[in-house]
């Protein structure tokens, strides 16, 4: 008892596959952009705690300089 008419099945399938192929390509993306993001922001902080443990061991205290409001006069 076959026929050779339309099938739903023939049709949701590959429409199914195709769909969470789209899905998995798309979450891939983000993850990557996300870690990309993760890693930029990682590299600024950590190049920043470095100035700063540059400043201290330098011996300027006052990393906004000496022309900051309330800071001491020169």
């Amino acid at each position: 008892m076959y026929s050779n008419g339309f099938s739903l099945v023939g049709v949701l399938y590959p429409v199914f596959f195709v769909v969470v192929f789209a899905l998995a390509v798309t979450l891939a993306v983000l993850l990557i952009r996300t870690l990309l993001w993760v890693i930029r922001a990682l590299t600024a902080y950590t190049r920043e705690r470095e100035l700063r443990i540059d400043l201290l061991l330098a011996g300027d205290d006052d990393p906004a300089g000496p022309s900051a409001p309330g800071g001491p006069a020169i």
